[in-house]
């Protein structure tokens, strides 16, 4: 029972770092009803594998060990994702003679629209996904390795004090 109680709170700290993708996702499509939604698969897929993880046997611990692979490979995407969005950049509008791009902030024209200030919006939209993905690509393999050194405690990974 520790293990599904650890893990649904793993899940909430799941959903720490996913809100960085849930919450902007829901504001843009003005429902929110894919935070809810997002939260709500997080955590019962959280305690999944803490179900996975409190039977013990080896086809469940490798279930549990693709859960995590599949943690780790979606954080690995959506770093892929933003620096994709970044890398094939193209603007919407090029300004020339007879074009006038315009820029829009929430509905309201602020001004003309440069190629730059095209680029430099793609940019800080794309750091979100970038941000996002980061904390679960590194959160992941730290979850990883607690819960190995915690399996396998007196197996070489004990930590040592001088």
């Amino acid at each position: 029972m520790d293990e599904v109680q650890n893990s649904l709170r793993n899940g909430l700290y799941w959903c720490g770092a996913f809100s960085v993708i849930l919450l902007p996702v829901g504001f843009a499509t003005g429902w929110w009803g894919w935070v809810v939604v997002g939260y709500a698969a997080i955590v019962c897929v959280s305690g999944i594998v803490g179900v996975v993880l409190a039977v013990d046997g080896p086809v469940l611990t490798a279930a549990a060990f693709l859960l995590w692979l599949l943690a780790l490979s979606a954080g690995v995407a959506l770093v892929a994702f933003g620096v994709h969005a970044i890398a094939t950049f193209e603007p919407y509008c090029t300004p020339s003679e007879t074009v006038d791009c315009r820029m829009l902030l929430n509905g309201q024209d602020v001004g003309e629209a440069t190629v730059a200030d095209q680029r430099r919006s793609m940019v800080v939209d794309s750091l979100w996904p970038i941000g996002g993905g980061a904390a679960i690509a590194v959160a992941a393999p730290a979850v990883g390795a607690a819960r190995v050194r915690d399996r396998f405690r007196g197996a070489g990974f004990s930590r040592r004090r001088r």
